[in-house]
């Protein structure tokens, strides 16, 4: 089964955003270290809102529901990959008339280097959230690290998304990936109470 992978890795060197968490990574124990056992044991530390990762409601609402809460059928199934090219935002004549349930945005952002951090990005507009729910969509993802402006302090459009009932994935990978349909498998670790969680995310082609 030939699958693509488009998740951004997870390294000391990943970009984050500023004044988050940055990632650490360290060797616990290595094989055939003196007095310890005979395996390798490494330690992560990290944000959830590392590299690609769900958010939950939880994350922009105090009462929202947590990662763990959300459906895991919403992050699986017909995707397709909307390519809006230099476009300055996401609008509402990106959504495609006839569109699969999860909307895949490829925008400048995948041509970032993992350690790279972008100084702008194409936001979500809400009333492109209006259109996808228009259209039965269940997840919105985008290659850039937020749906919102990065300098955004209301965030409009985590709100409508939340409203909307419709999951985003941010921090995909999509410079490799070709416009069209494909069905998409990106399951969020399982973390009672999170905000968010990471995501090893994965195309497959149709056959």
């Amino acid at each position: 089964m030939a699958l693509i992978d488009i998740s951004r890795p997870i390294a000391p060197d990943t970009a984050v955003w500023p004044g988050d968490q940055p990632v650490e990574w360290r060797w616990t124990t290595r094989l055939h270290a003196p007095d310890g056992p005979a395996v390798n044991l490494g330690a992560l530390r990290m944000s959830t809102h590392t590299a690609t990762h769900a958010d939950a409601p939880l994350h922009t609402e105090a009462d929202g529901a947590s990662i763990d809460a959300l459906p895991l059928s919403s992050f699986v199934g017909p995707a397709q990959v909307v390519d809006v090219g230099a476009a300055s935002e996401i609008r509402p004549e990106h959504v495609p008339a006839s569109c699969a349930e999860r909307l895949l945005f490829r925008t400048r952002a995948s041509a970032l280097a993992p350690e790279e951090w972008p100084e702008h990005i194409a936001p979500l507009l809400p009333t492109t959230v209006e259109r996808c729910a228009d259209c039965g969509v269940c997840l919105v993802g985008t290659d850039a690290p937020s749906v919102d402006p990065l300098s955004s302090s209301t965030l409009p459009a985590h709100h409508a998304l939340i409203d909307a009932e419709i999951v985003n994935l941010e921090g995909l990978r999509l410079h490799a990936v070709s416009p069209g349909a494909y069905t998409l498998l990106a399951l969020p670790l399982n973390i009672p109470g999170g905000d968010a969680a990471p995501v090893r995310a994965v195309l497959q082609p149709p056959a």
